[in-house]
């Protein structure tokens, strides 16, 4: 993985993400873009407000980057070994509009990834129901990958990937990069009963579909566990049920509405969410 984009906004949540940014890229050649998005209506002044864009004052703006310079410095204050420190780009960028600066940042510096950081309960469900974070991970065409403030940083061994089997290798192929970068395995879990059962179920066997997957380039390791709910269709249960178990140090999740696991994005279902305070999550699509 050769860039990664990772927005703040000062806050301790964006302060562990871009620590755990940097705890994952120590002694590689990734490149983390640090960018703080600083509205038009923080900076100027309410008289000069017309609707249109107004460039921001330089003054101000060089103030912003003092403090990124700042935010930075303190954010990189827990690691020792500074020589292995991975290249950090700041940027500060005045615009209207914070998701889409985000999203025009990811796409102008070719990220790969957007890591974002969140708070607790109240903070998840800001996440899916309408937050900035909630619209950068619904819009983003990249994975975002979001951290708990919650989370106390340590390697990531084991990514847990929920899975309807209907696109496996595709998404595989998606989450390879975190888990080569970051050293650790993958295991895939399918939450079960739902109703219907989907005929990307029906015709998995696992006997045979995960050692193919294993002979495929970097699955070698791959593990696959059947997870049953008591109820149909009780997905976040089944995640919780796997969470607690096998105790995962990261979730990978599909977004896209194409099938069952877009649901998370469904704000009636942010009440089955609680359990994403705890570890980081990939989404992908």
């Amino acid at each position: 993985m050769k860039k990664i984009l990772i927005p703040t906004d000062f806050s301790a949540p964006s302060l562990k993400a871009f620590r755990f940014a940097v705890q994952q890229t120590i002694g590689t050649p990734t490149e983390l873009v640090l960018m703080h998005h600083t509205s038009i209506l923080e900076l100027a002044p309410d008289s000069a407000f017309t609707g249109l864009y107004v460039p921001p004052p330089l003054d101000q703006v060089a103030y912003v980057r003092t403090e990124l310079e700042k935010f930075i410095k303190k954010g990189l204050s827990s690691f020792k070994d500074k020589a292995k420190l991975p290249k950090i780009t700041p940027e500060v960028i005045p615009g209207i509009g914070t998701v889409e600066t985000i999203l025009e940042a990811q796409k102008r510096t070719r990220s790969e990834a957007i890591i974002m950081g969140t708070t607790g309960a109240s903070g998840v469900k800001r996440l899916f129901i309408g937050s900035v974070a909630a619209k950068v991970l619904e819009l983003s065409k990249v994975p975002v990958l979001v951290i708990p403030e919650s989370f106390r940083l340590k390697p990531i061994k084991k990514i847990g990937y929920a899975s309807d089997l209907s696109h496996v290798y595709k998404d595989l192929e998606q989450i390879k990069p975190f888990s080569e970068l970051m050293h650790s395995r993958i295991e895939m879990f399918h939450v079960e009963p739902m109703f219907p059962a989907s005929e990307a179920f029906l015709k998995f066997k696992a006997d045979k579909e995960i050692p193919a997957l294993r002979a495929k380039n970097g699955f070698a390791n791959l593990e696959y566990k059947l997870v049953r709910t008591r109820f149909d269709n009780d997905f976040f249960a089944g995640i919780e049920t796997y969470r607690r178990n096998q105790k995962p140090d990261m979730l990978a999740v599909v977004t896209h509405k194409r099938n069952w696991l877009g649901k998370i994005l469904n704000p009636s279902q942010s009440k089955g969410l609680a359990y994403h305070t705890k570890i980081p999550v990939l989404a992908i699509k």
